[in-house]
């Protein structure tokens, strides 16, 4: 009889622990398969990127078309956000294109995927409509991904930009870093992509595991407590303040330059020319606005020992500035340290410029990079 109560004890123990834990396993399935993917999030970026489920082969969930009001990534749900209306599609293999055609290939960082951008104002489709070929972004990717994507080496493009905001240049990887885990990546994302089931359940699965909910309270709370901290001058707010324009030594500006030259022999070898694109940071352009007021060297340095190795360059930093201070010009959202359409429209024509002069893949002035449409 004693041992029947402790039985029965035990299980009405179980089942209050089931009751107690059910609504924190079964919230997230609520929120994979019953509400809409935006319902806890401020930018399309965050609602269909790629978060546990590394099995896919883009950073996005692929085949999307949303439509969302967006706010910036430094200062969301903030007095100081910036909304905009802006749509988003992604190709069959997970990243921001409409399709999959790759005649000048973009490897890049957000910038070039298009952080608050809407579509027809990313850098793939303003230089697309300039150039008359179809540009794709293969973007936020390396070129140790390109070299690791089968499809690049049966269809190969006639041209690479790698194009990097500047806060993230000195952390480019070299040619070969994580080959092995890119050839991976691309051979367990095409056995997903040829299967809508398995693409379903892998959408699924990576959206439960977001705990969209959880993270937006958790920052609302630290926004309410004051745990959140910006960094923001007049009104304008930044991702790294000061630390963005601080000094590279000549042993740092070669190394760095030993990895863009690195990009340039890999393509080479497999005759592709390469371009490569700097992004100015916000910090940089707008460097009169912070407390030291220093104009950073670090691009015009680097673009000149990458000029010394033959490295094709298109440095828009001068452009930039040009537009911001003489003909005062917004580069960048005010809750956003992305570059805006404004910006990109003038990046996508000083690059279309360039990739119309005569340079090969060796350097030398022999070709057109891109001709022009007949």
């Amino acid at each position: 009889m004693a041992q029947e109560t402790k039985h029965s004890e035990v299980k009405r123990l179980l089942r209050k622990l089931a009751l107690l834990v059910a609504p924190f396993v079964l919230w997230p399935l609520v929120e994979a398969v019953v509400l809409p993917m935006d319902t806890f999030t401020f930018r399309v970026w965050e609602t269909i990127s790629v978060n546990s489920v590394r099995l896919m082969s883009g950073p996005f969930y692929p085949n999307m078309h949303l439509r969302m009001e967006e706010e910036g990534e430094l200062a969301p749900r903030t007095r100081f956000a910036e909304k905009k209306q802006v749509v988003w599609y992604t190709d069959r293999y997970g990243y921001r294109n409409r399709d999959s055609k790759a005649e000048v290939l973009l490897i890049g960082d957000s910038n070039i995927t298009g952080a608050k951008l809407s579509q027809e104002e990313t850098l793939a489709e303003v230089l697309e409509k300039q150039l008359g070929k179809e540009v794709y972004s293969f973007a936020p990717a390396t070129v140790n991904r390109f070299l690791g994507t089968k499809r690049f080496e049966e269809n190969p493009p006639e041209l690479v930009v790698v194009s990097s905001i500047e806060r993230r240049i000195p952390e480019l990887p070299p040619v070969g870093a994580t080959g092995i885990g890119n050839k991976l990546r691309d051979r367990t994302g095409s056995v997903i992509n040829s299967s809508g089931v398995l693409t379903w359940l892998a959408v699924t699965a990576d959206r439960a595991s977001k705990l969209a909910l959880y993270h937006r309270t958790l920052a609302n709370i630290e926004r309410m407590s004051g745990k959140k901290e910006y960094i923001q001058y007049q009104n304008e707010f930044f991702m790294e303040g000061e630390h963005a324009n601080r000094h590279f030594s000549d042993e740092e500006i070669h190394q760095i330059a030993d990895v863009l030259e690195g990009y340039k022999l890999a393509l080479a070898e497999r005759g592709i020319p390469f371009v490569f694109m700097p992004i100015p940071n916000k910090e940089n352009i707008y460097h009169q606005l912070l407390p030291s007021a220093r104009k950073p060297d670090f691009l015009p340095r680097l673009v000149s020992e990458l000029q010394s190795r033959n490295v094709t360059v298109v440095n828009p930093q001068s452009l930039f500035e040009r537009l911001y201070l003489n003909e005062n010009k917004k580069l960048y959202p005010a809750d956003d340290g992305h570059w805006n359409n404004t910006a990109v429209a003038a990046a996508a024509s000083l690059l279309a410029q360039r990739l119309q002069q005569p340079v090969d893949s060796t350097g030398s002035n022999t070709l057109y990079l891109v001709k022009q449409p007949d």
